[in-house]
């Protein structure tokens, strides 16, 4: 499984079931989309890698941290 995460806490590689393994993948090599940019000059490269790392993988587990309790019950 490939783990995407906004934040640099990496518990899901410790919590994953025996047998199932978790490598982490960054996106700070991911520039901003722009369609424009795209259409003259392709897909950017690390967006490339990513999309072709992704989907030679069993599956993709995507995190985003709540920060200061910004998410209220």
């Amino acid at each position: 499984i490939i783990g995407l995460s906004g934040s640099l806490r990496r518990a899901a590689t410790e919590l994953a079931p025996a047998g199932c393994t978790i490598e982490i993948a960054s996106i700070r090599e991911i520039p901003l989309h722009d369609g424009d940019l795209e259409a003259e000059q392709g897909i950017p490269k690390p967006v490339a890698a990513s999309k072709n790392r992704i989907a030679a993988t069993d599956g993709l587990l995507l995190v985003m941290p709540e920060y200061n309790n910004s998410i209220h019950r």
